[in-house]
């Protein structure tokens, strides 16, 4: 079994969208084949425009099945906020960085959140800092103060 996935709800959101957007652009693409498959050309393997849409669909759709795929594997529950301790959903302040850490999968990775730096809760600076409580020490600094 695949392992459950913590998605927050706002980056759910975008994946629903952007599902409904790429089936959107897959099917309006049905047009674009038939203009493409009645030119006129000199041998049937010699259509560039054809091969250009199948490229184009099979990007579209390649993104389209990952993101059915995550949607699939997310878990129903989210982890609780604990009072002063670091977890998906908190912004965290360190010495030298402030995070907010979002789930094990996010769009929003590496842009900025407010004032933080948004992480996955997979990448290093969360693994180091989830489960750790408000005066701890890790690999990138003390933890200063953990907001919900």
């Amino acid at each position: 079994m695949t392992k459950e996935l913590i998605i927050l709800d706002d980056d759910l959101r975008w994946l629903e969208a952007r599902i409904k957007e790429l089936e959107i652009n897959i099917n309006d693409l049905g047009p674009d084949f038939y203009d493409a498959l009645n030119q006129s050309s000199e041998t049937w393997h010699d259509n560039a425009p054809f091969d250009a849409l199948r490229d184009k669909q099979s990007v579209l759709f390649a993104e389209l099945t990952q993101l059915r795929k995550l949607r699939l594997q997310r878990s129903l529950q989210k982890p609780s906020p604990t009072r002063d301790t670091a977890n998906i959903g908190a912004t965290v302040i360190l010495d030298q960085h402030i995070i907010f850490i979002a789930g094990d999968w996010t769009y929003r990775s590496g842009k900025k959140y407010g004032d933080a730096l948004v992480v996955s809760a997979a990448s290093p600076i969360a693994l180091a800092v989830i489960g750790k409580k408000v005066g701890e020490t890790t690999d990138f600094g003390t933890i200063k103060a953990v907001q919900w």
